[in-house]
This record gives structure tokens, sequence and C-alpha cells, in this order.
């Protein structure tokens, strides 16, 4: 019993199995406990469901291979490869995934990883604030600004209300700072984490009937190697291409991610 009820906690969609596959709905303003990782990928490869049989009932799951193409969050990095166990029922991501489909993916612990959403083909806005806040390569950015020093801005954002975040926040008085907002959210980020994949600390605010509240504050913990999958160590980044599959650029929710 102890050993299931492990697995129930480390896995919420093992209470839910007959949720959407999409996002489960949050009320504006509430706060959120920062995931092990949250990260975009092309499925590689889905085993057959399988059933598993507990006082608690009967459990069909499906394992899936999938491949990260970006990570909004967390240790992962482009081209590792990572094992899901998803929930295989009516109306769920397990019973809907198939090799080549474009998802997200997400892990509360790092325990279970669970296909979370899939998304429609030649689509490719992620949702959610850890997508719209991650950080973009080459997007253009605002730096030193006369009130901000050691700070750079990212998408649309006042120098004063940016100003504000950095304060409530609290970063220590040298950190170098990104500031970046997308739609009603926005986020103070500094310092670096596991091998410079995402940032060491993290503070998001959301706007709730006109007022930033804070949502979230995350420090990264100390690093450890990300899970990968070595033996195909030398092909894992060139799969999608040479399947055939061309991620398009990623939007936010305003413009740009």
């Amino acid at each position: 019993m102890r050993y299931w009820l492990l697995i129930l906690a480390s896995f919420p969609l093992l209470s839910m199995a007959a949720s959407p596959c999409a996002p489960a709905p949050r009320a504006p303003g509430t706060p959120i406990e920062a995931p092990h990782a949250v990260f975009e990928a092309y499925v590689v490869d889905v085993h057959a469901p399988q059933v598993s049989a507990s006082e608690f009932g009967v459990l069909r799951t499906r394992r899936a291979l999938v491949e990260v193409s970006r990570s909004f969050h967390g240790p992962y990095s482009p081209g590792q490869q990572v094992e899901t166990l998803t929930i295989d029922a009516p109306n769920t991501c397990g019973g809907a995934v198939e090799s080549g489909a474009h998802v997200m993916v997400r892990s509360e612990t790092g325990g279970a990883f669970e296909i979370v959403e899939i998304f429609p083909p030649g689509t490719a806005v992620p949702n959610g604030l850890f997508a719209a806040l991650a950080l973009v390569a080459d997007e253009p950015r605002h730096s030193r600004r006369p009130s901000l020093k050691n700070v750079s801005l990212r998408g649309e954002i006042d120098a004063g209300l940016a100003a504000q975040f950095r304060k409530r926040a609290q970063p220590g008085r040298r950190e170098n700072c990104e500031i970046s907002s997308a739609g009603d959210y926005a986020q103070v980020s500094w310092g670096k984490a596991f091998g410079g994949n995402d940032a060491r600390h993290k503070v998001i605010f959301e706007r709730v009937a006109g007022e930033w509240v804070e949502i979230l504050r995350y420090e990264a913990p100390t690093p450890a190697p990300a899970r990968s999958r070595n033996r195909r160590g030398s092909k894992r980044t060139l799969w999608a291409q040479e399947s055939g599959f061309s991620r398009p650029d990623v939007a936010s929710a305003d413009s740009t991610s």
C-alpha cells in the first residue's frame, strides 16, 4: 500500500484519470509549486499499454520515449531523451499519444514524467507561464536602463514596473537579472543552474485585477546530471530532423517567448 501511495503522490494524473489531455485549470493568483521539469518534446517511441492492479483498482498506463526539443524549466537540454509514463484512458494523453507527436512533458518531483499536452500538427505555441517566460536565444533585450543596473528586459515591460519587480524579488545587489513579461505573467530570474540550462533563482508574478501578485519563488537544487540515454548520444539531437519533423519558432502569449 505504501508503494502505491508514493506513486500517487509523485504522479498527479493517477488520481485524475478522467482529466482531458490539457493543462489543469488554475484560479488566477493561486500560488504554485515549481515542478522538477517542464519541456517541449517529440515522441520517439510508444510502448504498448500496461495494466496494473491494486486495492485502488485497475490502472492502465503507457510508456513513451520522448526527445526534448526545448526546455522551459529544469535541467533538461534539447536532444536528451526521457522515458514518460502517462495514463491511458479516454480523454487523457496516454490514449492519444503516438510516435512523432509534438508534446509537452512535466515532472512534479523528478520521479514520474508525464505527457500533459499534445499539440495539433503544425502548432508550436505551448501554453502556461513557464513556456511564456522561458529564455529564448537571440531574442531582443533592452539592457542597462539608468534605474536598472545589471538588468536586461525582455518582452513588453515598462522600466518602472521592472524596477518594482526587482525590488520585490530581492536578488543580491550585484546580481545580473533578467526581467521578462508575457501577457499577465512576469518573471525576475538570476544566476545559473544545471550547466547554464536554467536560472538558479526565479520569482514569478501574475496580474490579477490590475495588481501584480507573487505566485512562485524558486531556487534550483544543487546541480545534478540530467538523465539521458547515452547509448543514443550521437544521434539524440538529430532524431526530429531525421524523422522529418521541423519545429517552428515558439511564440509567447504576446509575440515571442
